[in-house]
């Protein structure tokens, strides 16, 4: 039976939605009856009251449901690494949500699932398209920048996740972007995933906006960060000359670089915070309050509007890169930096006149 793309793609969006919206507050009541929270700390955990971390089992069953019913071999082959993959991060996930692992043990269970997609899945960088000078890799070079890219930014994504609402809304912004993308060039298989994973995010974050009644935790975060990666990567490889794409992407080294502004401000806040932190001599994966969420809310905003700021810088460094396609690569990937720069350095100068006004009592 042949069915729309798009009728795929909306029911992808709306079953995954609709099951987390069901599922969501069925997770809340069963951990105000098994007791099953998250502490506030008061140094960067900001609720006043004991909030579930649990909410990423919502999200995970309605985008592994829905994908498994819309998702066909014959529209996408390789799903089943990926749900193989997408099981072992919900696992490790969910077992940090509820005995809290080790940072190093958590980042050697995510490698498992990440070599099933990258190895047996084939799923995995073939070409840099020009950045840093390298166009084709060889295998051996491309398993290992692809485990190394997917790794890296699945704990990025993970590091947003720190205010009410923040890694929902930016998913959504991720997954919506990559499902078009991927929809243009008409791999409809992977763009289900993303408008699915789209909408399981979105049934999740009617009761993630502040103040929040459950947390996506670990089980959520890192199963959106890697899933983002996965299909970014099935974007790049799945790049052609179809109208639909070439119009608006002009070549494969644009949409690198389109898609690597898109994911720009985690992967920065990520280099920044772990320079930070080995500066110091400390671990890279040692939590703190050197995230750009934690700089916007010692500014006076709230969690909604510190949302509201990091969604508008995302998509002002993205659209920035997309209409200076004229210019060239060069300038796109420059002009995405610039905006970047300014984005931290204003918030770290608004936030340092804030707290020397506090500290010496000045308006």
């Amino acid at each position: 039976m042949n069915v729309s793309p798009n009728i795929l793609f909306l029911t992808s969006f709306l079953g995954a939605f609709i099951v987390s919206l069901v599922a969501t507050p069925a997770i809340i009541s069963l951990a105000g009856r098994k007791q099953l929270f998250d502490m506030p700390d008061n140094h960067r955990k900001f609720h006043s009251h004991t909030v579930s971390s649990l909410g990423g089992v919502a999200i995970f069953f309605a985008y592994i449901i829905v994908t498994s019913l819309v998702v066909q071999p014959f529209i996408f082959g390789k799903w089943h690494y990926l749900i193989a993959a997408s099981l072992l991060f919900f696992l490790t996930g969910l077992m940090d949500d509820l005995v809290e692992l080790s940072s190093w043990k958590k980042l050697i269970a995510q490698l498992v699932p990440i070599a099933i997609v990258v190895i047996p899945g084939d799923i995995r960088l073939h070409s840099l398209y020009g950045l840093l000078g390298v166009n084709e890799l060889s295998y051996g070079a491309s398993v290992f920048v692809t485990i190394f890219s997917i790794t890296f930014f699945t704990n990025a994504f993970n590091f947003i996740d720190g205010i009410d609402g923040l890694a929902g809304t930016m998913g959504i912004l991720y997954t919506l972007i990559l499902g078009i993308c991927l929809s243009l060039t008409g791999n409809t298989g992977a763009a289900c995933l993303a408008f699915s994973l789209m909408g399981a995010t979105a049934g999740f974050l009617r009761y993630n906006i502040t103040p929040a009644r459950i947390f996506m935790g670990d089980t959520g975060s890192l199963l959106l960060g890697f899933t983002i990666s996965v299909l970014s990567i099935l974007f790049l490889n799945s790049y052609n000359w179809l109208p639909d794409i070439s119009h608006r992407l002009y070549n494969e080294r644009n949409a690198a670089i389109f898609i690597l502004a898109l994911l720009s401000l985690p992967i920065a806040v990520c280099l920044r915070v772990f320079t930070i932190r080995l500066g110091k001599g400390l671990s890279p994966f040692r939590a703190d309050r050197n995230h750009l969420h934690y700089f916007l809310l010692d500014t006076g905003l709230s969690h909604i509007q510190a949302v509201m700021i990091i969604l508008l810088s995302s998509l002002v460094i993205t659209v920035s890169a997309y209409l200076l396609q004229p210019a060239g690569p060069s300038i796109m990937l420059l002009a995405a930096t610039i905006v970047l720069m300014c984005i931290f350095t204003l918030v770290y100068l608004i936030r340092k006149k804030k707290l020397t006004q506090a500290a010496t009592g000045k308006p």
